[in-house]
């Protein structure tokens, strides 16, 4: 185990917002700080997701500590190096837990990891918001683990979508499929590849190792395929792949459809470095849930994240980035959740996570970490809607939404240019086997 390389790489932020706030040490919330976990990938095949989570906690941090604490118990965030691998991941997740006594939330926990550092969380007791896809937690037994965005194989389907039924040059009728080999990757394929196939299309695999410096051999299996689109993430690689594809096919880019994770300021930059951003504009097609990137709750996510960028210069970045959105808005339920509970104890305050998402009949919707401890201090129940909308958990802490249809303008914003319609889902999961 390299234990080394993994759980101690930490980086520790003390926010220069904690000195704000005049909240009171609430009685059985405790004192001393409270400690957001970021276990996730920053080093390794996937580095670039855990920055776009450690934005989150970035953003979080400064909307709880500044309207009075976690009952005057300050919120700090602190990296946890999975390096992507679950054989770096355990020892990273048992260090984390077994030298924090002050853990109030874990965010990350990514496909590469989740199989094996969920279980280690939730023996701890401590709440979670994973950004795995993988279906195992579909319907997860574990009481602690919180997913705010569909499984991979609603990612697949809406690539699908966007395949058969997007705007032109779409419909498409034959398709690569290009993912890493590693677990997480390979999730797309199989749920991509029946539902595709049996609304009439073609599907060919083509793994490849993440982080190679060339895909020669590869280009020019995909190439000889044929195909008239290929279905991607390849994240750290994909700006390799599709640059080698564009100079073995005669400087011609292939139609190219990205999961949710493709929209992301680093994959954006990699890839229209390596094929032009005109190329990458007309050629890309992503998918993306029903973001607003507007409202009271957005606004004070915005200001929160360019002000991070004093301490972590990337912050900024991730203004339209999915996993930010919701992994900020589970660090504020938390905090919440342990407002309305007045308990420091997560065995306490973990079930009120899924009350103040889903809210209840007279609940009052709020959309800040202020507003929603003033209607706590109200006696009201909530109902908290934030930077990335609404969550509707259901019996396994799972929340879905439906999915948009997106493309990229030259600056590196997210374009909505369709949604797919109730019957096009349905017909999609069907062909899918759901």
């Amino acid at each position: 185990m390299r234990f080394g390389s993994a759980a101690c790489s930490l980086a520790v932020l003390l926010l220069a917002a904690c000195g704000g706030g005049t909240g009171t040490t609430g009685s059985g919330l405790g004192s001393g700080d409270l400690l957001v976990g970021v276990l996730a990938p920053f080093s390794g095949a996937d580095a670039g997701l855990g920055p776009a989570y450690y934005a989150a906690c970035l953003a979080a941090a400064p909307s709880i500590n500044n309207n009075g604490g976690v009952g005057g118990r300050q919120v700090k965030c602190q990296q946890f190096d999975t390096r992507g691998e679950p054989a770096d991941a355990v020892p990273a997740a048992n260090q984390m837990v077994a030298s924090n006594s002050n853990l109030m939330a874990v965010v990350g926990c990514t496909s590469d990891e989740a199989s094996t550092v969920a279980p280690i969380v939730d023996r701890a007791h401590i709440p979670m918001f994973c950004m795995t896809g993988q279906s195992e937690f579909n319907k997860t037994r574990l009481p602690y683990f919180h997913r705010l965005v569909p499984a991979d194989i609603f990612d697949a389907y809406a690539m699908v979508g966007w395949a058969l039924y997007g705007p032109s040059p779409a419909p498409f009728h034959k398709a690569a499929l290009v993912f890493g080999n590693d677990i997480g990757s390979q999730a797309f394929v199989d749920p991509a590849t029946n539902a595709f196939t049996k609304l009439g299309g073609q599907v060919k695999n083509f793994p490849i190792t993440l982080g190679a410096a060339s895909y020669r051999t590869e280009v020019a299996s995909v190439i000889a395929y044929q195909p008239d689109v290929v279905f991607t993430e390849a994240l750290g690689s994909a700006g390799t792949f599709l640059g080698e594809l564009k100079t073995q096919n005669g400087g011609k880019v292939i139609p190219f459809i990205g999961t949710s994770a493709t929209i992301d300021p680093t994959w954006f930059q990699q890839v229209s470095g390596a094929i032009g951003v005109n190329d990458l504009v007309q050629n890309y097609g992503g998918v993306d849930l029903g973001y607003d990137f507007s409202g009271p709750a957005y606004t004070e996510f915005i200001t929160n994240l360019n002000a991070a960028a004093s301490t972590f210069s990337d912050a900024p970045k991730y203004k339209q980035r999915g996993s930010t959105l919701h992994l900020y808005d589970g660090i504020i339920m938390t905090a919440l959740a342990m407002v309305a509970t007045n308990s420091k104890d997560p065995t306490v305050y973990n079930p009120k996570i899924k009350e103040i998402a889903n809210g209840g009949s007279g609940a009052t919707v709020v959309h800040t970490y202020k507003d929603g401890v003033d209607a706590l201090k109200a006696g009201k129940t909530i109902r908290f809607v934030g930077a990335g909308g609404e969550n509707n958990f259901d019996q396994y802490n799972n929340s879905q939404s439906g999915y948009i249809l997106v493309k990229y303008n030259a600056a590196g914003d997210e374009v909505k240019v369709k949604q797919l319609t109730p019957d096009q889902t349905q017909k999609i999961s069907q062909a899918g086997g759901i």
